[in-house]
């Protein structure tokens, strides 16, 4: 069924230029006529709701919608909220729908505006693909929930140690005001990194991530990581299982540091008590590093998650350590920035592994291990 452009006289433009341009829009496009039958439906409308313009032209919108509906997250409320835009054809108003996924595409959210045309006799329908757009708000609104909370507990801590410091009536004994400022030095650092991890994150979506790479010996690097962090826990043990032969790595230093700090620091967090393994094995151009702990493991259906933005795995370990769940993403960015892949092996109740690749930096002489005998 062709579409009816009969203005081409009226405006000088070519109807076929009109019909082409609506055609290739970058929006689905849905042109009723005073039956309210599709009379056109654009290449871009088939590829957003997997409708084939050959089965519904010249078809009655109510069966159209009916089909549009049933692929969504609510068919009742879509196929309700269409039908009364439709009768209103209000141009300010929107019907926004959720595309369950199939084999083929993920979910997505897709907005429907009503308008009229042809003298009000008939009707368009723009639908526009918004998932992109609701995932940002939802982000944004992710993003102001973590850190209002996140910030909350540490500025708390801070302005209560301070203002008891600071009362006249009290006079506090030198040992306790060093605990106090103890507390408040470490709450500081905590503010620090929470604000360090946004702007990383900032950094890493926008592609500005930056990385000074220099052959680095990683043996030095992995003792210095785990010789800091086993201070902050005496309900575990490190063991650092390292090949006597360790090539130099190709690597920013101190970002390497940043993500081995996080997948220790993580272990620590997550397991109660038990053993902790920083390893490295060689495979081919790479260094591949571990990080193996006893802890809860994380179910199956989470492992794929693990690295996004703000994602959590929800358990009782999580509950009671907090976090911002940014650590991983700017983990799994640091080491793309190194061509590095990073993933994660996990067993619920068994422990997790976490593995990262580097590349290693050629024609450098090989790292020899140093015994004490």
């Amino acid at each position: 069924m062709e579409l009816g452009l009969t203005n081409a006289d009226a405006t000088g433009i070519d109807a076929r230029l009109i019909e082409r341009a609506t055609r290739d829009l970058p929006d689905g496009l849905t042109l009723l006529d005073a039956e309210q039958r599709v009379v056109f439906w654009n290449a871009r409308a088939e590829a957003l709701l997997s409708v084939p313009a050959h089965a519904i032209l010249g078809q009655p919108i109510d069966g159209v919608i009916a089909r549009v509906a049933a692929q969504t997250s609510a068919p009742n409320t879509t196929r309700t909220q269409l039908r009364a835009a439709l009768i209103d054809r209000d141009p300010d108003r929107f019907v926004e729908m959720e595309i369950v996924a199939d084999d083929k595409d993920a979910a997505r959210i897709i907005s429907a505006r009503v308008f009229s045309w042809q003298d009000a006799d008939g009707a368009g329908i723009v639908w526009r693909d918004v998932t992109r757009e609701r995932t940002a708000d939802a982000m944004k609104s992710q993003l102001l929930s973590t850190v209002s909370h996140e910030l909350r507990t540490p500025l708390a801590s801070i302005k209560g140690f301070a203002t008891t410091l600071l009362r006249q009536d009290v006079k506090w004994d030198e040992a306790t005001q060093r605990d106090f400022l103890r507390i408040i030095e470490e709450e500081s650092d905590r503010l620090t990194e929470i604000i360090d991890n946004l702007l990383d994150m900032s950094q890493i979506e926008a592609g500005a991530l930056r990385v000074a790479k220099e052959p680095t010996q990683l043996r030095q690097l992995i003792r210095e990581v785990v010789d800091e962090l086993r201070m902050r826990t005496e309900a575990h043990y490190f063991v650092v299982d390292l090949p006597a032969e360790l090539p130099r790595v190709l690597i920013d230093p101190r970002r390497i540091r940043q993500v081995l700090t996080n997948l220790i620091s993580n272990a620590i967090k997550y397991s109660q008590k038990g053993q902790i393994t920083v390893s490295c094995e060689i495979e081919e151009e790479y260094v591949v590093v571990s990080v193996a702990d006893q802890g809860e493991g994380i179910p199956q259906e989470y492992l794929g998650k693990i690295f996004e933005r703000f994602f959590q795995v929800d358990g009782a370990s999580t509950r009671r350590v907090g976090g911002s769940g940014l650590g991983l993403a700017i983990s799994r960015g640091i080491i793309e920035a190194h061509d590095g892949k990073i993933w994660v092996e996990s067993v619920a109740g068994q422990g997790s592994t976490f593995r990262f690749t580097l590349p290693i930096a050629r024609a450098e002489p090989v790292e020899q291990e140093v015994s004490n005998e």
